[in-house]
């Protein structure tokens, strides 16, 4: 059967990863250098979390051989998937100008700091420096406090999910009108859209939005109380005089002296206190169950090592138990949705680097045991890393 998609896939860091995420029946092939990544690296739970189902090859494109390879695979794709900055890919020939002179209808998305053309273009960026110079940094930690970064390098899923949303879009368009197209997506702009709220803020009152904490602009109590146990929390959130007056009766306090919303806004700091001293006489689990049952929005905070053994997700099929042949059998995220007619899942673990360099070459490029071989014998391609230098071309 063939597969619904099919792509090469050119890629440096993990927002592309996210762009490009397989579960949901694509056939992934994805492209190394062969020296850009070591067996510790394949090991590493983020790279077999977001590679599962893909195939990898490993190729030099660096060497025009190399080069002249990656363009015969592109014949046979569906769409390019890079992250590479904006001008890597036209340095070694392989812009989106030169890739359809191969194949007219090919769909190609670029995912990069700031966007292929305009004046940051050439300016290199990672998670850590998109989340400050998209506005998101200013709006993270406490009032009074410096900005904060969510230490989770969050703007690479982001950008990479928008990276899906606009491959899915520009492939439906293909299959509907019969022409490719160019995506051109900024981690920045990408993870602006994440602070629409407080531009419009700005925009219409002239003020500023800044940093609040885990607290809500309107409502209090809400934010993360302490439990019973050593670093055990939980979340609370009120936003109604009955759900505040539940609250005071389970945590036993009085209601009455806090008055109305608003006064609790304006004492908000020594209501935290009092709240935080009652909720650390509770296990999270149990006082999270109870007010829930109270129509008060509450969860415990569950850290990697509850998730992993949460019986709702592994029911769901959202978290699968996956075999390694290097990093050993690992539970891990599948696809966050369930569709009813094409359910997606995991059919083999995150790929060896160049694991299928042989298979990809001799059934799409029509390579020849021998001529792999070669490739093998000049460090073009392979499994495992070489002392040959590719790193200029990545920069």
């Amino acid at each position: 059967m063939q597969p619904s998609c099919s792509a090469c896939w050119a890629q440096t860091s993990f927002s592309s990863k996210f762009a490009t995420g397989s579960t949901a029946g694509a056939e992934l092939t994805r492209t190394r250098f062969r020296n850009g990544c070591s067996t510790n690296q394949l090991q590493r739970p983020l790279y077999n979390s977001v590679n599962l189902n893909k195939r990898c090859i490993t190729l030099d494109l660096s060497d025009p051989d190399g080069v002249a390879l990656f363009k015969r695979l592109v014949a046979h794709a569906d769409f390019v998937a890079e992250n590479f900055s904006p001008r890597v890919m036209g340095n070694l020939g392989l812009d989106y100008e030169s890739l359809t002179q191969l194949k007219p209808d090919l769909v190609m998305a670029s995912l990069s700091a700031y966007g292929a053309v305009g004046p940051w273009a050439h300016v290199p960026g990672i998670g850590g420096t998109i989340e400050p110079s998209s506005g998101m940094s200013a709006l993270l930690g406490y009032p009074g406090g410096h900005p904060q970064n969510s230490g989770q390098m969050y703007p690479d899923p982001v950008a990479g999910l928008c990276g899906f949303a606009a491959l899915a879009l520009a492939l439906l368009h293909r299959d509907r009108y019969g022409e490719g197209q160019y995506i051109d997506l900024s981690m920045q702009e990408a993870n602006f859209t994440f602070i629409g709220n407080e531009w419009l803020e700005y925009a219409a009152t002239g003020v500023v939005p800044g940093p609040q904490g885990n607290r809500h602009p309107k409502h209090a109590p809400h934010g993360i109380f302490p439990a019973a146990g050593s670093d055990q929390w939980l979340a609370i959130s009120v936003t109604s005089e009955e759900a505040f007056a539940t609250l005071a009766r389970i945590l036993d306090f009085a209601a009455q002296t806090w008055g109305d919303e608003a006064q609790r806004k304006a004492d908000e700091l020594r209501l935290e206190q009092q709240i935080a001293q009652r909720t650390a006489l509770f296990d999270k689990h149990e006082l999270s169950a109870r007010l829930l049952a109270n129509g008060i929005a509450a969860a415990p905070v569950l850290d990697a090592s509850e998730l992993v053994d949460e019986p709702s997700l592994r029911e769901r099929g959202t978290m699968v138990e996956v075999d390694h042949p290097e990093a050993g059998k690992l539970w891990q995220l599948a696809l966050p949705a369930l569709l009813s007619k094409t359910p997606g899942g995991v059919t083999r673990p995150a790929p060896l680097q160049g694991q299928h360099s042989a298979e990809v070459f001799s059934t799409l490029a029509a390579l020849s045991e021998s001529e792999y071989g070669d490739l093998v014998e000049r460090g073009l391609s392979g499994t495992g890393p070489t002392g040959k230098a590719s790193v200029a071309n990545q920069a």
